[in-house]
């Protein structure tokens, strides 16, 4: 009997120590078998989103650990973001997921980042929400995230596409693109060529909009679910509208709006597109409809002014002013509710952020250590071999002197004899030039003395007749030209450039005022009087006047010899 409760008492400590050890291998058990569904989770979340979520949906919560709870948490808001699904996140879960991994340099940290850049988004806090994605977009970089980084750039491409710079927000899209495309996700490949087509949009490049849609249309059809077609085909409609081929854009509207939902902001483009092709009953209708609808400041904006645009179109401006207020007051209100387009500076005011700072200064305390062991030597290797350069240098750039010296002495004889030559040679190309049509010019002044005289010059005046009609024929005015072309720098080739437009009559007027010929000699070769060749000259010199060419003031000095009439 005295050994019964000896043996009671270690009966009951074994039985105690199997429970406890049970327990330890089932928590063990259960903690890996977590780790494994939430490693799945995360490895699935970039190109199978939805079996991410159901995998994430389906966890054990009931003895997880609060790392593993928190891994969970961020898993499944940044599945929520890709999902664009909005979230309900309160001061309670954000301070929690701060303290579990802001400052923690791993990738949950980025994918926290990311999930507060879109919960502020879904507050209307356009700032912070950039200012997350450039903690995240740092951090990724230093981690090597691809697939987060290249959401980043996405959702940085929306960020700028929303505050109108088109120029910054394709820089991103492009950047994103290019990382899944060596990622090979296609889905998110997409969704970043669509974040492209929104810059291009903002950017008011139209053509190359629907041209980037065009290419993407066979794919996105293929393959993509039946909402994004709806939305990718609607903005396919919208810009084949803005590139005047708005019968295909409201033909894919009511493709695929038929005996479904729209909302106001399509509806006001629908209404823009009736408009432009004058069925503006329908135009209103549409209009109206739209204002109906709920809506925010953005649509607001969009209807009031397609509104105003319709009414204007159709006469009714006596409804303007009304419109016209409406259409201000939510333009007020866009204003104020674009934080983003108040100051470029205030997207950039937080770059040193502890996590950042922390960052860099352990990599600066690296590369100090480094550089303390090599600075010596590579300071000595540097101050020898900056002599020796030195030495060589000064000799070769002495030698370089003395050579430029002489190429220049060389180069100031060459010019002086070249310009010699060439003032010799103008002087008898331009002696040349006048003793052309010094006959000409005499024959022509005797014909005009000698045109209304008696019988004894009549021989002579038939002579000089003849050789001036000969003169006026298409071929002397072809060699006029070509002479006028080749010695006087391409004159009359420039002066038909300069001025297009002008008639054949007056490029041969201004021919023959090029050449040098009288007023009176002109009357004859164009066969008019002489008052009408002083209008004609008139007429000519004030088209050249008004004209904005380089060489107007060198084709009006040839004018100056007939003086201003």
């Amino acid at each position: 009997m005295s050994k019964s409760p000896n043996f009671n008492i270690s009966h009951w400590f074994l039985v105690l120590v199997m429970v406890f050890a049970t327990g330890a291998v089932v928590s063990c058990s259960h903690n890996s078998a977590v780790d494994k569904q939430l490693t799945t989770a995360e490895n699935l979340m970039a190109q199978h989103p939805d079996s991410a979520m159901q995998i994430l949906k389906g966890i054990d919560k009931t003895s997880i650990s609060d790392k593993d709870n928190g891994k969970l948490h961020v898993l499944y808001t940044f599945g929520c973001v890709l999902h664009a699904v909005p979230l309900q996140l309160d001061s309670t879960d954000i301070r929690k997921g701060d303290d579990l991994f802001i400052g923690d340099f791993s990738k949950e940290e980025v994918k926290w980042l990311i999930v507060k850049s879109y919960d502020a988004k879904l507050r209307g806090n356009s700032v912070a929400r950039f200012e997350y994605l450039k903690d995240a977009e740092f951090l990724a970089i230093q981690l090597d995230c691809k697939f987060e980084l290249a959401m980043i750039y996405q959702y940085l491409a929306g960020v700028y596409s929303d505050g109108f710079n088109g120029t910054v927000s394709k820089y991103y899209a492009d950047k994103s693109i290019e990382l899944l495309t060596s990622l090979i996700y296609p889905k998110q490949l997409r969704e970043a060529k669509m974040a492209a087509v929104g810059a291009i949009c903002a950017k008011r490049d139209y053509k190359a909009m629907l041209e980037s849609l065009v290419a993407m249309k066979d794919e996105v059809l293929a393959n993509a679910d039946e909402s994004y077609k709806i939305f990718f085909l609607d903005q396919l409609a919208r810009s084949y509208d803005e590139n005047n081929q708005t019968e295909k854009a409201i033909q894919i509207w009511h493709s695929i709006y038929k005996n479904k939902e729209i909302s106001s902001n399509t509806l006001a483009h629908m209404a823009y597109a009736y408009m432009h092709i004058n069925r503006l009953d329908s135009a209103y209708m549409l209009i109206k409809q739209a204002n109906g609808l709920p809506h925010g400041s953005t649509d607001e904006y969009l209807c009031r002014n397609v509104e105003y645009l319709i009414l204007e179109k159709m006469g009714r401006t006596s409804e303007l002013t009304k419109i016209d207020s409406l259409r201000n007051l939510a333009s007020q209100k866009i204003s104020e509710e674009r934080k983003l387009e108040e100051s470029s500076l205030a997207l950039n005011q937080k770059y040193d952020s502890a996590a950042r700072l922390a960052w860099l200064d352990t990599n600066r305390a690296r590369e100090r250590t480094h550089m303390a062991i090599f600075s010596g030597i590579i300071l000595l290797i540097l101050a020898v071999g900056v002599i020796i350069c030195l030495k060589k240098r000064n000799h070769l750039l002495k030698l370089e002197h003395e050579n430029d010296v002489l190429k220049i002495r060389s180069l100031q004889n060459n010019l002086f004899e070249s310009g010699q030559r060439q003032e010799s040679t103008s002087k008898k190309i331009e002696e040349l030039f006048g003793s052309r049509f010094k006959l000409l010019d005499g024959l022509a002044s005797s014909y005009f003395e000698c045109k209304e005289t008696g019988q004894e010059q009549k021989r002579i005046y038939a002579e000089v007749k003849t050789s001036l009609n000969k003169f006026s024929s298409g071929a002397t005015t072809q060699e006029l030209i070509d002479v006028v072309n080749k010695y006087k720098n391409g004159l009359m080739e420039h002066f038909k450039s300069d001025y297009p437009q002008l008639p054949a009559s007056q490029y041969r007027l201004a021919l023959y005022i090029f050449c040098g010929f009288s007023l009176p000699s002109i009357s004859i070769f164009i066969n008019t009087d002489l008052r009408n060749v002083y209008v004609y000259k008139s007429r000519l010199k004030s088209i050249i006047s008004k004209g904005e060419t380089v060489r107007k003031e060198e084709y009006l000095k040839y004018f100056s010899k007939f003086g201003s009439m």
